[in-house]
């Protein structure tokens, strides 16, 4: 934490709207001071203001690399930053995932701001991890979520492939791809293709 005690604060959401919204309200906060907001990671973190930042308030949804990627790479080039989570997806393995990656908390958007405040002090207060750790943590974290075959079954899913259709392409039979396709929504705790192909993006295991 710089300056006296004042938290500095960053906030990249792709809705203008929601984004300018809470920057006031944080704004108007004794011992918050929002520096920079944006679209992007790289709207805020390529500004001069970047060097003050103290928490990063950073959504899931956005242009460019995952979520994870984000937070994997700031752990290892700014470690100095806590990244919190905000997002509209109450998901588990979203949680999870991110967590390993980086990340210091993971919020929702029903959060109270009067909680999220709490949470965004209590994050420049504690120490983020090491950028060893973060890698660690992240390479763990990702990669053993699915297997090889099953990022490939989840692949030909997103293409709207059948399971006959997988299992012709991919030379396995369709009682193994359906059992590749029931790992997956386990995995994902989703009961859908679509959910599934969802989660995975969020993940960005589809990238």
């Amino acid at each position: 934490m710089t300056g006296f005690g004042v938290v500095h604060v960053a906030i990249v959401d792709d809705h203008d709207l929601f984004r300018e919204g809470l920057a006031a309200i944080l704004g108007a906060r004794s011992g918050l001071r929002v520096v920079a907001h944006g679209a992007r990671p790289a709207d805020v973190l390529a500004t001069t203001e970047a060097v003050a930042i103290d928490v990063l308030l950073l959504d899931v949804e956005l242009d460019g690399p995952p979520a994870r990627t984000t937070i994997a790479s700031l752990r290892r080039t700014r470690p100095d930053i806590a990244v919190i989570v905000l997002t509209m997806h109450r998901d588990a393995v979203l949680r999870r995932t991110l967590l390993a990656a980086g990340a210091t908390d993971f919020l929702t958007k029903t959060t109270p701001s009067s909680e999220l405040v709490e949470r965004i002090i209590r994050a420049a207060s504690d120490r983020p991890p090491t950028s060893s750790t973060a890698e660690t943590q992240s390479d763990t974290g990702t990669a053993a979520l699915l297997s090889d075959r099953e990022l490939e079954v989840l692949r030909l899913v997103t293409r709207a492939r059948t399971n006959a259709e997988i299992a012709a392409e991919l030379g396995l039979a369709i009682g193994t791809v359906k059992r590749h396709v029931y790992n997956v929504f386990r995995k994902l705790e989703v009961s859908s293709r679509v959910a599934a192909i969802s989660a995975a993006t969020r993940l960005g295991l589809l990238d």
